[in-house]
């Protein structure tokens, strides 16, 4: 089914994911991170006492999506939306009335639990489990929500601090999740398809619980390349002011190239949908590597062996894997295990992600703080990528049945 006709038909279902792929936003670093400076003002907090707060408060919301995440199989739609947008409404006002720093690790770690994890969560296994056939597609989607709400909300923090207050927008975010953004998502949860809604061969939902998926040797042949990408990235993102001071990189110029980054990973993602649905996501995973092997071998070359272009191409090629690796990811876990636990299963993998996501930046700043330069750190990531690559590559594949969404006896 191509991208035009299937919005058509689901256009309603996939606004809700799209939305709430978005508004996951108010609970992720890069947004939370615009108010920094303020938060640190108003509780006395240094960078590293701001910082140790966050990272703790996020591997607690970690260890909590364990179990809470499990609640999308067995609730409502509707009943579950109300709860993780209910939760994030509540941490914008705990942001917006604490004065103590207690209050301030309550709203963030709501924030980091029922934004960046359970929002997220609840687009990718709604759109992974709603869909057999176009799952790619429908994955791609959703996650484009995520970018399009990444756009404007620098933007509209930033005024919103300047007009209003730090702590004063925070409410005013907690007014729109109630007025708007609730009564919307409840509405548009109604519109999920049913199996045989979507396709008239579908059947019906099957698939291994958590408990037997941690029995399974695929799940720890894949892992390693699935946790690979937001690791590093992470890791190099984070310290990427070191990275441009060591490879002689104008940090302006390393900023402009996002801009083909974000649209690399865009149309990147987009068009592995499709291929998601016609080759399956197990096919697809080892190669999706290989755009980041190359980003990781271009710093082991001569600083100036590209010129100015250096960057473009180092960001071009992130935004490739990222663009690869949302479909793909998105699609791995229902074609290997199915659909009927994968809310329990997607609240066990993503806490892995967090987890690995929250270890990079002090493990990357340990190496860096050792004298472990870049080339090094580019040339582990080399090795790390294509062990687990060749380990995903020799996952069978016949297990998969030919709706990539159950498992063959």
């Amino acid at each position: 089914m191509k991208y035009f006709a299937f919005i058509g038909a689901h256009y309603r279902f996939l606004l809700f994911g799209f939305l709430m792929m978005g508004l996951s936003n108010f609970g992720q670093t890069f947004f939370i991170a615009l108010y920094s400076a303020e938060i640190r003002g108003a509780f006395g907090l240094s960078n590293a006492g701001f910082g140790g707060l966050y990272s703790a408060a996020t591997l607690a919301s970690a260890f909590v999506m364990v179990c809470s995440g499990r609640f999308i199989d067995g609730w409502p739609l509707r009943r579950f939306v109300m709860f993780v947008l209910g939760g994030l409404l509540v941490g914008c006002a705990v942001m917006g009335l604490s004065g103590h720093v207690v209050g301030l690790f309550v709203a963030t770690f709501m924030l980091r639990h029922f934004g960046q994890g359970l929002s997220s969560h609840t687009a990718m296994t709604t759109a992974g489990r709603a869909f057999d056939k176009n799952r790619g597609q429908a994955v791609s989607l959703v996650q484009l929500g995520y970018a399009g709400f990444e756009s404007f909300f620098p933007l509209m923090a930033v005024s919103a601090i300047a007009l209003l207050g730090w702590q004063q927008s925070w409410l005013v975010y907690a007014v729109f999740l109630l007025l708007v953004a609730m009564p919307l998502q409840i509405g548009l949860a109604g519109y999920e398809p049913g199996h045989d809604a979507v396709d008239a061969d579908a059947a019906a939902e099957t698939g291994l619980d958590r408990a037997s998926m941690l029995r399974d040797r695929r799940f720890y042949m894949v892992m390693p390349l699935y946790l690979a990408p937001p690791f590093f990235l992470t890791g190099l993102f984070f310290h990427q002011v070191q990275l441009a001071d060591a490879r002689g990189w104008e940090i302006e110029v390393l900023a402009a190239a996002f801009t083909l980054y974000a649209f690399a990973k865009v149309t990147v993602s987009l068009a592995t949908g499709p291929l998601v649905d016609r080759f399956t996501a197990l096919k697809l995973l080892p190669l999706s590597a290989l755009p980041l092997l190359l980003a990781f071998w271009l710093l082991l070359l001569p600083d100036n062996l590209f010129g100015a272009l250096t960057p473009f191409i180092y960001m071009g090629l992130i935004g490739i894997n990222l663009g690869m690796a949302g479909p793909v990811s998105g699609g791995l876990w229902p074609e290997l295990f199915g659909t009927a636990h994968l809310g329990a299963i997607r609240s066990l993998t993503s806490p892995i992600v967090i987890a690995a996501t929250a270890a990079a930046p002090v493990l990357f700043g340990a190496a860096i703080d050792f004298g472990i330069g870049f080339g090094a750190l580019a040339m582990s990531g080399m090795v790390f990528l294509i062990g687990s690559a060749l380990l995903a590559f020799s996952v069978p594949a016949d297990k998969l049945s030919p709706l990539k969404g159950e498992q063959i006896e």
